[in-house]
């Protein structure tokens, strides 16, 4: 940008990747590229609670617990498509805010507090072990699915090999954790193991919903090995990040 565009900065230079924005054209007066808005929450309602364990009870206090339950209420069907697209429009990665026509707004963590109700403070969210692949994150996420999921090695590893990734499959999650009501001879997993699984997919759905729609980082299922420390982790200011 060379010159000054309306409601923000007179120098040019200081929003320099505005010429990758989508809102650049509109400046210039071409038709914007439709956007594709990200949407999960419909999903929630897939996996039934009810029949994923017999002690139903105990599985919901553990998940209140974590204090990630209130985003199974959060989650929303529809989205409004061209609300979303307004703000994007006016939105700027280098400075976080949304540029108004009376001037900057952004997100706060009290803002995430208020309309999620899930912890913002506390342990910060990140798992360093698999931020890239290699062979070792390749079999360390193999052997985590294993001991958190309560799965064969052979099984975790022909799932990791099937997601392309260190990822596993959204749908496996829920065949695996979560039978159909009235299956017969159904063998049910261990609570912790049933539990860790649907907090997987339930984070996958909201706070880390990404493209794919089908998958979810193994990363996260090491948050979740101590059930009792879930609840201590800011994810609200992970969601904000």
């Amino acid at each position: 940008m060379r010159a000054p565009f309306p409601s923000g900065p007179l120098d040019g230079a200081l929003l320099k990747s505005f010429k990758d924005h989508v809102a650049l054209a509109i400046w210039s007066n071409e038709e914007r590229p439709v956007l594709k808005c990200i949407n999960h929450g419909a999903q929630i309602q897939e996996w039934d609670l009810q029949s994923c364990h017999p002690d139903t009870e105990g599985l919901q206090r553990i998940i209140q617990r974590s204090g990630l339950n209130t985003l199974i209420e959060c989650s929303y069907r529809k989205a409004n498509k061209e609300v979303i697209s307004a703000f994007v429009e006016r939105w700027q990665p280098e400075t976080n805010t949304f540029h108004l026509p009376f001037g900057e707004m952004s997100i706060s963590l009290e803002d995430v507090s208020i309309l999620l109700k899930i912890p913002v403070t506390g342990k910060v969210v990140a798992v360093e072990n698999f931020a890239r692949y290699t062979e070792e994150s390749r079999s360390d996420a193999i052997k985590l699915v294993s001991k958190l999921l309560g799965v064969s090695i052979e099984e975790a590893e022909e799932e990791v090999n099937i997601s392309k990734g260190l990822t596993v499959r959204k749908c496996w999650l829920k065949s695996r954790w979560c039978p159909k009501v009235g299956s017969r001879n159904t063998t049910y997993p261990p609570m912790e193991c049933t539990t860790r699984a649907y907090l997987l997919y339930l984070l996958s759905c909201t706070l880390f919903a990404d493209k794919s729609g089908s998958r979810v980082s193994i990363a996260l299922l090491k948050l979740l090995e101590d059930l009792d420390d879930v609840g201590k982790y800011a994810w609200g200011a992970a969601a904000l990040a």
